[in-house]
């Protein structure tokens, strides 16, 4: 089955890190009428939905993981897989999987001649592989630092970590395939836009 997305050739990729503005480009192209698959949102939800999911969620880590009204306890989540790299591996290789597999039904049922994907970790997750260009959002660290700071939910010193783990990520996208998006305003970010889609 997995093929048949290679074959269509349709799926572009868009990645960047934490504060880059990656969600803005999607709206964006929303905006313009183009399918966008959000693969934090979809991999929330599949650990949700998915029964075979579930099962080896709570094989691994107990019931905890799930809360009483059968949502994901991502809190309880998160903290045990950062705490244990081998469970880290272990669920990022689970959910990876799940989220291809749901990508290939997403891009074989849908009839579009681009359809973007977007991921923050897309060459560890090893949709890179399936993307026929990827456009990688950008922005100085220190606008990307105050952006997410401006978020909440997390602290300076763990943000700062966060952005220097992410560093890795991008240099191991295929740079044949990059196209990047410098976000320094709405304006530009636009223009940029059009300017890629006239030429795919």
């Amino acid at each position: 089955m997995e093929n048949k997305i290679y074959d269509k050739g349709n799926l572009i990729g868009l990645t960047g890190g934490i504060g880059a503005g990656k969600s803005v480009v999607a709206r964006v192209l929303r905006l313009k009428g183009y399918e966008v698959y959000d693969c934090d949102l979809r991999a929330r939800a599949i650990m949700e939905e998915s029964a075979e999911i579930r099962d080896e969620l709570i094989n691994k880590f107990g019931e905890s993981c799930y809360r009483s009204d059968a949502s994901l306890d991502r809190t309880f989540l998160a903290q045990r897989i950062f705490s244990c790299r081998e469970e880290r591996i272990w669920l990022n290789t689970l959910v990876h999987e799940a989220v291809r597999k749901d990508i290939v039904e997403w891009n074989r049922d849908v009839e579009a001649e681009l359809m973007f994907v977007e991921s923050a970790i897309l060459h560890t997750s090893g949709l890179d592989r399936i993307c026929r260009r990827i456009w990688l959002v950008t922005a100085p660290e220190d606008v990307r630092f105050l952006r997410a700071l401006e978020r909440g939910g997390i602290d300076p010193e763990n943000l700062r970590a966060r952005m220097k783990s992410q560093e890795m990520e991008f240099d191991e996208l295929p740079l044949s395939k990059v196209d990047r998006i410098d976000n320094f305003g709405m304006k530009p970010v636009v223009n940029r836009i059009n300017r890629l889609l006239s030429v795919i």
